[in-house]
């Protein structure tokens, strides 16, 4: 089994907007995804993360469409990462705090509240999870990467496994939601 992470970029709701807005990526929402097989564009899978619409921490089943998910493996997140996460299901949703991290500096953890990026953040072992936007996460996500590959003495890119258009196979250092600008 192998551990994924979904980024979410449709359109969705104003608060997607707000949270792209205020944390300046164009994702607004991430899923942890473990899976036996490379997960791709029109497949469901089981996916744990933190949800407004969901009113906090669930599991639930999510069909990737088309033009709204990029998904990057993972390969080295710890075997304990599910786990972690499954222990947060059913605490709630932390919205402000995830946009106060963003706009004002908010460092600081409500307890027993999560928000997608900061609980798949921690479900990783990643320090700082509660400064974590989704674009955060995948910043973090990519560095790991570069540091677990070279440990593995292998060529560093983190490519999603699954996107939208033409563009499954990406370095990150091209990939312009690694580094995107709003104007």
């Amino acid at each position: 089994m192998d551990y994924y992470v979904a980024f979410y970029r449709g359109h969705g709701t104003m608060a997607d907007k707000v949270v792209r807005y205020a944390t300046r990526s164009p994702f607004s929402h991430c899923e942890l995804i473990l899976s036996d097989k490379r997960p791709r564009i029109g497949d469901t899978v089981r996916c744990i993360s933190a949800s407004a619409r969901d009113n906090g921490v669930r599991i639930k089943d999510i069909t990737l469409k088309h033009g709204k998910w990029k998904i990057y493996a993972v390969p080295w997140a710890p075997p304990e990462t599910w786990d972690r996460a499954e222990a947060l299901v059913g605490k709630p949703y932390e919205l402000w705090a995830m946009i106060l991290s963003q706009l004002v500096n908010f460092r600081r953890h409500a307890r027993n509240q999560w928000y997608c990026s900061e609980m798949i953040a921690h479900s990783l072992g990643l320090s700082m999870p509660h400064a974590k936007s989704p674009g955060d996460l995948l910043r973090s996500i990519h560095d790991h990467c570069q540091t677990w590959a070279r440990a593995r003495n292998s060529v560093a890119q983190l490519r999603p496994v699954a996107g939208d258009d033409d563009d499954l196979v990406v370095d990150c250092a091209d990939d312009e939601e690694m580094n995107p600008t709003f104007g």
